[in-house]
Order: C-alpha cells, then structure tokens, then sequence
C-alpha cells in the first residue's frame, strides 16, 4: 500500500494538472456547483426514502388483495354449500302436500265407494 502511495505522490510531481485550455470555473461558480449536487443528493435520498415508503404500500396492497381473495374464495365455497343443503332439504315428490291430500281423500272415498257396491 505505500509503494502505491508513494508511486501516486510521483506521477503527480512528475505530470501536474495542465492549465485550463476549455471551460473552467470560477471559485464561486464551482462552490454554486457544489451547492447544486448537494441539494441533488438531498433530493435524491428524500426520493429514495419515498420510492421505498411507496414499495412498502404496494406489498401492503398486494397482501390486502390475497387476503381479500382468500375471503372471496370462502364466500364461494359458501354459496356452494347452501346450494348443496338447498338441495337436501327441498321436498321430494312424495312430500307432497297435495299429493297426500289427494291420499287421504282416496283412502276415505274408495272404502265408502266400496261399502256403497257390497250393499248394493
């Protein structure tokens, strides 16, 4: 490491920084620079401070939808029971009500219907 420090240190003796031959800066328009960056660098982790806020509402979001398709697929896991039980508990044929009114109607006239021809 300071083999490399001291090879630094000569090739900067050796080949100085060569006068401005473009664009140079002034000292107040390089601290104006400075200024710029800094107050870019401020922005820029304020915007990464958002950029993860907002990253950690969508994984909010994303667990509300799985939650709220998890709550979906109950509702139809419910439905299809219901139907289910609908189907247990509706009346068969022979719970008829007119059908065993028709029964009880029957079984008083054709013994009386009966009687009536023995008799005759």
């Amino acid at each position: 490491m300071n083999k490399f420090l001291t090879i630094l240190l000569i090739l900067s003796l050796l080949f100085p920084q060569e006068p401005c031959d473009g664009e140079c800066y002034t000292d107040e328009e390089a601290q104006n620079i400075e200024l710029y960056i800094t107050e870019l660098e401020q922005k820029n982790s304020s915007d990464s401070l958002i950029v993860k806020n907002l990253e950690e509402q969508i994984q909010m979001y994303i667990n509300h939808a799985e939650a709220d398709n998890q709550i979906i697929q109950n509702y139809i896991e419910q439905l299809k029971l219901k139907d289910d039980l609908i189907k247990e508990i509706k009346p068969k044929w022979h719970e008829n009500k007119y059908l065993w009114y028709s029964m009880g109607i029957a079984s008083m006239i054709i013994p009386i219907w009966g009687i009536g021809q023995i008799s005759k």
